[in-house]
């Protein structure tokens, strides 16, 4: 009998009761918010709710809290439970409030509750098994690939990619397959190479893959595929650093979950999703210093982009000033430098120059170049300051930084910040809103460089903050998937519900001929891009062609009097129509026959 009081007055003391009152609390607002199916960002939510039912629940919940404390397999519930349970009811509501003021509450309650948990214990989960940490990172980047690979294949497949940017990236791989040449008719709405507007040799290398399956999924499927590789290097960078398993583990799983990781390639494929795995490998380069390495990769990077330079020229500083390699970052650093300016000049010659615009926050009257940014960084540092940090880019630099825990920042070395110049140049100083969006491309090669510089800042820490923050970087990242990394989830449904349409449009699509010329919306145009001359209608650029054929989606664009003056003016004749579904109109100098009307 006194052996079953002192483990009862053991099990039940203050703390352990408010801590399970907690528990019971958040998992009963979980339930009731489930159950109701209805958005909580009204006082008529809490109206709706049956009082005397949710305090059963919560009654309920926390005996059965209290009962998990006398098992001591369950020992962990209390010390985890507040820190899961926050980041569940995070996870399940931030769909319904995706404002970043709420985000930034749930996360200061989740920092609360991981803050109390390893106050509690001296370390987290333990791995001692390499292998277990080799199955994590497999496990980790299948995850990744089918969340990704499928989303991106169904944008396709839902006819929900638009011809710029996926229908261009289709049309020149076919030609790249037929001429080499990385030529689109596309992308200006005349015949013009691809690398007059982005300077990317560095798509050669998908294309002894798009020979062999020249299908539009399989540059969606190559994208993911090669963002999923930049794990291997995280989990070599991780060993480098001398990282525990268990800690090596969770930047794995934390690289699988971070938003922009998934989210970058959800505007259809681009050259930038190079940079995740070759920075990644470039810092392993020069952590390793390996000469050749450092040389291959950071060629490689130049390649991707016009603009890729800037990454390079600024590891090739960090590499000086951070590693003390002098000579090894001085040469990277100027040779991107030179890099950068020769391809720029040649591109302003031969191509259609460089597109200063999107930086026009900084140039009088929009017009300008490269040079007034640097002027007003220097001369005005008050307004650079004021353009980069705007309250628009506030839920960017949070989805960039919550869900690695800050560490890129927890750092006493001055060096590791000269990392972030990249994402101050390329992202933060643009008024060009795409850039500072997780949703797009532009984010890539700022995630490699948070990542090293999460894992070499994690290396230097303590191992209360190292617990800390790898915790809330991974139940960040977690909360945060619902409106990042599955936010296109319902790609899903809309394939289910709508493939019979889907047939009918794979239908119309093929019933053209594969040397017609066509004009097409912008959302039929990668699936007509396996040809040779194809225009985006209506016409942009000031060009006005005249295909063959005019195909026009009519689940989303209207034909207003100004089309069908157009068609009647070129000669355009209707020869099938789906009412809203789709047009294709025949350019012709003859009278047919009547339209196919269904």
């Amino acid at each position: 009998m006194r052996e079953f009081w002192d483990s009862f007055k053991k099990n039940i003391t203050f703390e352990k009761i408010i801590v399970r009152l907690i528990m019971a609390w958040l998992l009963t607002a979980i339930v009731f918010f489930l159950k109701s199916g209805d958005t909580f960002n009204s006082a008529a939510f809490a109206a709706d709710i049956n009082v005397p039912m949710y305090a059963c629940f919560m009654l309920l919940f926390f005996a059965f809290f209290c009962g998990l404390g006398y098992m001591k397999v369950f020992s962990w519930a209390e010390v985890y439970g507040p820190m899961i349970l926050v980041t569940l009811y995070g996870l399940v509501t931030i769909s319904s409030n995706t404002d970043v003021t709420y985000l930034v509450g749930i996360l200061a309650v989740l920092a609360v509750s991981i803050t109390y948990a390893a106050s509690h214990t001296r370390t987290f989960a333990e791995i001692n098994e390499t292998k277990i940490v080799v199955i994590i990172y497999i496990v980790a980047a299948v995850f990744y690939m089918l969340i990704a690979g499928t989303f991106t294949v169904l944008r396709y497949v839902n006819y929900s990619a638009p011809g710029f940017d996926f229908g261009i990236w289709v049309q020149m791989f076919h030609n790249m397959k037929t001429t080499l040449e990385p030529v689109t008719t596309v992308e200006r709405n005349m015949t013009l190479s691809h690398f007059a507007v982005h300077f990317s040799p560095i798509y050669y290398l998908y294309l002894p893959f798009y020979f062999f399956f020249p299908y539009p999924v399989t540059l969606q499927v190559l994208q993911v595929i090669t963002v999923a590789s930049g794990i291997i290097p995280v989990y070599l960078l991780c060993k480098k650093f001398g990282l525990s398993k268990s800690a090596t583990a969770c930047f794995g799983i934390i690289f699988a979950l971070f938003p922009t990781v998934a989210t970058g390639c959800y505007y259809d494929l681009h050259e930038n999703c190079f940079l995740i795995p070759l920075i990644l490998w470039l810092f392993y380069a020069i952590e390793k210093d390996d000469i050749k390495g450092i040389i291959i990769l950071s060629l490689l990077t130049m390649l991707v982009k016009e603009d890729a330079p800037v990454y390079i020229a600024c590891i090739g500083i960090f590499t000086i000033f951070g590693k003390r390699k002098y000579i090894k970052g001085t040469v990277m650093t100027v040779s991107a430098v030179v890099y950068f300016l020769v391809v720029t000049t040649l591109m302003q010659k031969y191509g259609l120059g460089v597109m200063t615009y999107r930086y026009s926050n900084f140039m009088v009257d929009g017009a300008g170049s490269l040079m007034d940014v640097i002027r007003n960084f220097v001369t005005n540092p008050a307004y650079a300051i004021a353009e980069c940090f705007g309250s628009e880019k506030y839920t960017f630099l949070l989805y960039m930084f919550a869900p690695l825990g800050a560490l890129p920042v927890a750092t006493k070395k001055v060096s590791q910040f000269i990392l972030l110049l990249p994402m101050l140049i390329i992202n933060l100083a643009t008024d060009y809103q795409y850039q500072y969006s997780i949703f797009f491309q532009y984010v890539f090669g700022v995630t490699a460089i948070l990542f090293y510089l999460a894992i070499s800042n994690y290396a230097e820490l303590g191992e209360k903050s190292r617990r800390f923050m790898c915790s809330f970087a991974i139940c960040a990242a977690v909360i945060i998937m619902p409106v990042a990394s599955l936010s296109k989830s319902w790609y899903i449904s809309s394939y289910s519900d709508g493939k019979a349409q889907i047939e009918v449009l794979n239908d119309a699509m093929k019933s053209i001929p594969s040397g017609a010329s066509v004009g097409a919306t912008t959302f039929f145009v990668p699936h007509l891009a396996n040809r040779t001359e194809l225009y985006e209608y209506p016409y942009k650029f000031g060009k006005s062609p005249l295909p063959d054929y005019l195909v026009i989606d009519l689940r989303f664009y209207k034909i207003t009097e100004q089309d069908e003056e157009y068609f009647k003016k070129n000669n355009y004749i209707e020869t099938e129509r789906i009412k809203g579904l789709y047009l294709i109109l025949h350019l012709s100098l003859i009278h047919i026959s009547e339209p196919t009307r269904h």
